[in-house]
């Protein structure tokens, strides 16, 4: 999961005497500082506003000087020192005043002020590895009325504070919300859901939520797990192997030796020459070298491309499947075309998925798209091998934009 924080709105200026939250015009007013408090403070916002740092931190000890302070000087003191640091890049220093400003009495701190105060001490405290204090000021935050935007932050606190149940129920809740408003799912939220399956061992769970990550967000280290996951999904058919095999050759990320070698034999019992050739190039190894059956198969494959017009659709599909592996993908598409007006296929949907892979290899990923999206199969390990395709096609048809819900 991603350690990434942004801790940018950390770091705007605090207006002496109110509050760093923007606040309503019927919300109450805050507490007056402390006279010399406020005067001590000002200095301080005028010097870390030049960047004069060690004068803005000495005023900042003038102001502490003040015997009579009260709980909310205590905490404005601490938030403005924590802006110097932050502004000094001093995250450590920074922290410290976070969490003291979070530690103060909440019934002394203005509610308008919580979010930022408990915000910024949870943020600070994921940056500097402070987990368990982390996990403490996240669900105080969560009591503040946060925005929408820290959700995810504060499951990531709950979760790496070991407050597992919290920082799933949360991440659940907060995907349920945005498939509901048709938005992405946070990154954090799924990688906190899929560890808390992953703990539990609920594989399928986990395989589930890892498809939604590849539907959403298309990284090379999702698609490689999900699509190594794939291969040992149980009810895969050899022809499923052969379709894995070309999204992972057309995808383009790493196969392993393992994988290659499974496709590659694969497509050599079922002659299919070119793919089993492509498995070799990839690492395969295990079966017959094809370089030789793909040269010899090449000389005649025109004619039998042609010679398809007089047979019926399972000769027409399979030489298809063939010359997909050749690289001729119009030549593929056109004999899926064919195979499905002739009918007689055993494998109702094996022509649509001839004709939406050449689609895709083609680049016509729109139309790809719309080909698999039609395909209903009923086998569950080969449904997932569609659904991958029609990620793949999508994600390339609209780079940036990924589904809005978890994977069925």
């Amino acid at each position: 999961m991603t350690s990434k924080l942004l801790l940018a709105g950390l770091t705007a200026g605090l207006l002496l005497g109110a509050s760093a939250t923007a606040m309503a015009a019927d919300a109450p007013k805050p507490p007056k500082l402390t006279s010399g408090v406020a005067k001590n403070l000002g200095a301080a916002q005028t010097a870390n506003n030049k960047k004069d740092f060690p004068a803005a931190l000495a005023a900042i000890e003038e102001a502490k000087k003040v015997s009579d302070r009260t709980p909310y000087d205590n905490l404005m003191i601490a938030r403005f020192s924590m802006s110097i640091h932050l502004g000094m890049q001093d995250m450590d220093a920074a922290d410290t005043d976070a969490e003291a400003a979070a530690e103060i009495d909440p019934t002394q701190i203005p509610d308008a002020d919580k979010p930022a105060v408990y915000g910024a001490a949870m943020k600070l405290d994921l940056n500097t590895k402070h987990y368990d204090k982390a996990a403490k000021y996240a669900k105080l935050y969560q009591t503040a009325n946060p925005p929408a935007a820290d959700m995810p932050v504060i499951v990531q606190a709950l979760f790496l504070g070991g407050d597992y149940a919290g920082a799933t129920a949360l991440a659940q809740k907060n995907i349920d919300a945005a498939n509901a408003a048709g938005q992405k799912p946070a990154r954090n939220d799924l990688d906190v859901i899929m560890a808390g399956q992953v703990k539990q061992k609920d594989e399928p769970g986990a395989e589930k939520t890892l498809e939604t990550l590849v539907a959403n967000y298309n990284t090379p280290e999702d698609w490689k797990q999900l699509m190594e996951v794939s291969l040992t999904t149980k009810g895969m058919r050899d022809i499923d192997y052969i379709y894995m095999g070309r999204l992972m050759f057309l995808q383009g990320g790493q196969i392993s030796q393992a994988d290659a070698s499974l496709i590659g034999s694969t497509a050599s019992k079922a002659a299919l020459y070119g793919d089993a050739e492509q498995a070799e190039k990839a690492g395969g190894t295990g079966f017959p070298p094809s370089a030789a059956k793909v040269e010899a198969d090449k000389k005649t494959f025109a004619q039998q491309i042609a010679a398809g017009a007089k047979q019926n659709g399972v000769y027409n599909v399979k030489t298809g499947e063939a010359a997909y592996g050749y690289g001729m993908y119009s030549d593929a598409e056109a004999l899926g075309q064919a195979a499905k007006t002739k009918g007689g296929l055993q494998d109702a949907t094996e022509a649509d998925m001839l004709i939406g892979m050449s689609q895709a290899a083609q680049g016509k990923y729109a139309d790809a798209a719309q080909t698999f999206g039609a395909i209903n199969q009923p086998n569950p390990a080969s449904a997932r091998v569609v659904r991958l395709w029609t990620y793949f096609a999508k994600q390339k048809a609209n780079p940036g934009t990924g589904a809005t819900a978890a994977a069925k």
